[in-house]
C-alpha cells in the first residue's frame, strides 16, 4: 500500500472533501496527514499499478477542485506517489517554509487559461489587402503561373515572416488586455494551432469581471481569431517550481 498525493494545504485548511475517493484501481477515501505544524497533505492510499485512466484523472481533479474551493492548496500533478505517510510528512517538513510562502502566494486566486488561434484565411487576407510586396508579388505568380522557385519561395517567406510579425503583435495586445485583471500571468509553452498560451493569476474577487473581459475579448476578434479560455484551475503554473 502506498500514499497517493493530491497536494498540500496549511494545517487550517477546512479538507472538506466529503465522500470523495481517490485513484486507483480500488479508490480509497480522501485524508489528510498532518505535517509539522504550518501545513497538511490531502492523500489517499493507493494499492497496485496507477494508470491515468479517465476516472483516475478525474477523480484527482475533483479532489483538487475541492480542496482549492477553500482555501490556498499547491496542486500535484497527477502520478505523485510515496512509499507510505511517513515520507510524505518528511518531504514536506523539509521545505516547509517553500511550501508556505507558495501558499501565501496564491491564497484567494485562481488560474485561468486564456488559448487563442488565428482563423488563418481571415488573417491572410488582411495581410494581403495591407502589403503591397505581398499582394503585387502575388498577383505577379498568379498572372505568370511558370515563375521560377526562387518567387515562390520568396513569396512563402515574406508571408510565414507577416504572419509571425503579426502573432507577435496580436499576443502583446492579448497581454495587455487581460494582465491588468491579474496579479501574475505565466506563459505556457508553445501549442499546436495557437499562437497565445498564457495562464493568469486572477484573484478571486476579479474573476468575474476577468471571465467578461474575456467574453469581450472573444467578441472583439471573432472576425481572426479563437479564444479558449479554461478555468478556474488549481493554480498549476504558479506553484510548479516548488
Amino acid at each position: 500500500m502506498s500514499t497517493y498525493l493530491y497536494g498540500i494545504t496549511f494545517a487550517d485548511h477546512p479538507v472538506e472533501v466529503g465522500d470523495l475517493r481517490g485513484v486507483g484501481p480500488s479508490p480509497s477515501p480522501a485524508r489528510v496527514v498532518p505535517a509539522g505544524d504550518q501545513l497538511c497533505a490531502v492523500v489517499s492510499d493507493v494499492d497496485g499499478e496507477l494508470r491515468a485512466k479517465r476516472r483516475d484523472l478525474l477523480a484527482h481533479q475533483e479532489i483538487l477542485q475541492a480542496l482549492c474551493e477553500q482555501g490556498p492548496t499547491l496542486p500535484m500533478r497527477f502520478g505523485v506517489v510515496a512509499d507510505d505517510d511517513t515520507a510524505v510528512k518528511e518531504e514536506i517538513a523539509a521545505k516547509a517554509d517553500v511550501y508556505a510562502a507558495a501558499l501565501q502566494r496564491v491564497r484567494g486566486h485562481v488560474e485561468m487559461n486564456v488559448k487563442v488561434a488565428h482563423k488563418e484565411d481571415a488573417v491572410l487576407g488582411q495581410i494581403l489587402a495591407g502589403d503591397d510586396e505581398i499582394r503585387n508579388l502575388a498577383a505577379s505568380l498568379r498572372e505568370d503561373a511558370g515563375r521560377g522557385q526562387p518567387e515562390q519561395v520568396r513569396f512563402g517567406e515574406l508571408v510565414a515572416g507577416r504572419l509571425e510579425e503579426r502573432e507577435g503583435e496580436d499576443a502583446d495586445a492579448i497581454l495587455g488586455f487581460l494582465r491588468p485583471l491579474a496579479s501574475e500571468h505565466s506563459p505556457g509553452p508553445r501549442v499546436d494551432g495557437c499562437f497565445f498560451n498564457c495562464s493568469f493569476l486572477v484573484p478571486r474577487e476579479k474573476l468575474a469581471e476577468f471571465q467578461d473581459t474575456v467574453q469581450r475579448l472573444t467578441a472583439l476578434v471573432e472576425e481572426v481569431a479563437e479564444v479558449r479560455a479554461q478555468g478556474p484551475l488549481p493554480p498549476y503554473s504558479f506553484t510548479e517550481d516548488q
